[in-house]
């Protein structure tokens, strides 16, 4: 991943935190405490979007949203092994070529 690719990365994750501190901030945080997203605060910006599309933030009727804490977190962990899985896989490649490197001589 270039530096273009980490900077953008990091710059949604800013602004789905930024997304989620809405949320909390009006306590929309459970169905029952769905609110309009004017009520929130929030715009369907990309961030907003991409959390709705992994069921972080739902629809709990018509224009009434919600932030899912349980899927936030689960969302968060799978990153998490994500980035874990290929830290390990960059290291077996650093590996492979240290020993490659020293079997040639």
């Amino acid at each position: 991943m270039g530096l273009d690719a980490s900077i953008i990365h990091l710059i949604m994750r800013r602004k789905e935190l930024r997304v989620r501190a809405d949320f909390q901030s009006a306590e929309a945080t459970i169905g029952a405490n769905a609110k309009s997203l004017a009520d929130i605060g929030v715009d369907e910006t990309m961030a907003f979007r991409r959390l709705q599309r992994r069921a972080v933030v739902r629809e709990a009727g018509p224009g009434m949203f919600y932030f899912d804490e349980d899927a936030w977190q689960a969302l968060r962990a799978m990153r998490i092994r994500m980035a874990l899985l290929l830290l390990a896989a960059l290291g077996l490649v650093g590996l492979l070529g240290i020993y490659a490197a020293s079997a040639i001589q």
